[in-house]
């Protein structure tokens, strides 16, 4: 019958090792599985840093997550004894009539978020780094943050493991058997082991086990550069000096960016998040990223950071689990009561990931979540 588990999760990217931790604090018996190797990048979970925001453009159903993954990142950050956390603010800019900065401001003024409206002429006094035309505006939020994404990871599954969490990585599972109470999971090395309850964290890979999803979830692969500064310009570029950022641009790009916290990853972090995504196979992913499409993004970099090299110092892909929402997927499995899941984090779920993990330990134990999921259903498609 194999080892006997009250809960196995599937898949151990970000949300993954959230929802361990998460069922690690309810004193059950987990085990984590996961295909590849530790720290992986064919997923979307990989590198040393994510922005955290609560400003949010994407709008107001996302605050309540949000406010509990802040809660839960500082409570992780209190365990650590090297930074999670770089308390860097956050700025949002774009030319008068961006949606980006209106969703911004609307969603800080509903959900009481400090933050401060500028001008064009305010951006180049608080931050001159920044070229801006005087028809852009823009928000600061003072309390936006870098997040050390691989130290966070890391320190979710040591915290789990030292509450009695089990992992198995490089195997894959193959079959889940529903059972008369609970599963049976069977992996590629022949392993087999039940368990009363299932999370799938599976990321691109989810709709392999959740089959109505096949055609809602479309994993793209996506450009992200780094770009070093000029001469002499270095100290106006680190998390001291420069904050995270978003920047609409007039052709309606949108470009994100963070300084380095890291030295596995030099230079300024930018990508865009609404541009250059192109259809992928999963598995086949090559981190290798065209000129053609490192030229376009070093063309808008140095448009609104000229203090930046023209050139990025290292480009790579990665992989966006997009819905046609671009929302998230979060809950019950239809046809299984005991089978729960989460994907589609459509390149902005990485920050709330303590907050989904939570979600759906409480979803395994019965319990009411944390956070009203309502607008993140995954049979909200069914329908449409």
């Amino acid at each position: 019958m194999g080892t006997i588990y009250d809960v196995v999760v599937v898949g151990l990217g970000v949300m993954g090792e959230a929802t361990l931790w998460g069922l690690a604090e309810q004193n059950l018996r987990v085990l984590g599985i996961e295909a590849r190797a530790p720290g992986h990048c064919e997923g979307s979970s990989h590198g040393a840093s994510r922005i955290f925001r609560r400003a949010y453009w994407e709008g107001e159903q996302y605050i309540s997550m949000l406010n509990h993954a802040d809660q839960r990142w500082r409570s992780l950050q209190e365990l650590s004894a090297t930074p999670l956390i770089y308390e860097t603010g956050g700025v949002f800019i774009g030319p008068k009539g961006s949606g980006m900065v209106a969703g911004s401001i609307d969603t800080a003024r509903r959900a009481l978020v400090e933050h401060t409206e500028w001008s064009a002429r305010q951006v180049k006094i608080s931050l001159p780094v920044f070229s801006v035309d005087s028809n852009c505006h823009a928000v600061y939020e003072p309390g936006a943050y870098a997040i050390a994404a691989q130290g966070a990871r890391s320190k979710m599954l040591l915290v789990a493991t030292r509450q009695g969490a089990e992992l198995l990585y490089g195997d894959a599972v193959v079959c889940i058997s529903k059972q008369h109470k609970g599963f049976r999971v069977y992996t590629r090395r022949g392993r087999c082991v039940t368990t009363n309850s299932i999370v799938l964290t599976a990321g691109p890979w989810l709709s392999d086990w959740v089959p109505e999803l096949k055609a809602r979830l479309l994993p793209r692969r996506v450009p992200v550069c780094w770009f070093e500064p000029r001469k002499g310009m270095a100290s106006h570029f680190n998390n001291l000096n420069f904050p995270v950022f978003l920047y609409e641009l007039s052709n309606g790009g949108l470009l994100y960016g963070l300084p380095s916290i890291s030295h596995k990853e030099p230079g300024v972090k930018i990508g865009f998040h609404n541009r250059q995504q192109t259809s992928c196979m999963l598995g086949a992913n090559s981190e290798e990223v065209s000129l053609l499409l490192v030229k376009e993004i070093s063309e808008s970099v140095s448009g609104i950071l000229p203090g930046l090299e023209m050139m990025p110092a290292k480009a790579k892909a990665c992989i966006y689990t997009m819905s046609q929402d671009e929302s998230f997927c979060i809950g019950r499995v239809q046809g299984y009561e005991n089978m729960f899941a989460a994907s589609a984090c459509s390149g902005h779920g990485f920050k709330f990931a303590p907050a989904i993990g939570d979600v759906l330990a409480s979803l395994v134990v019965g319990e009411t979540p944390p956070v009203a999921i309502d607008s993140f259903g995954i049979d909200r498609f069914s329908s449409k």
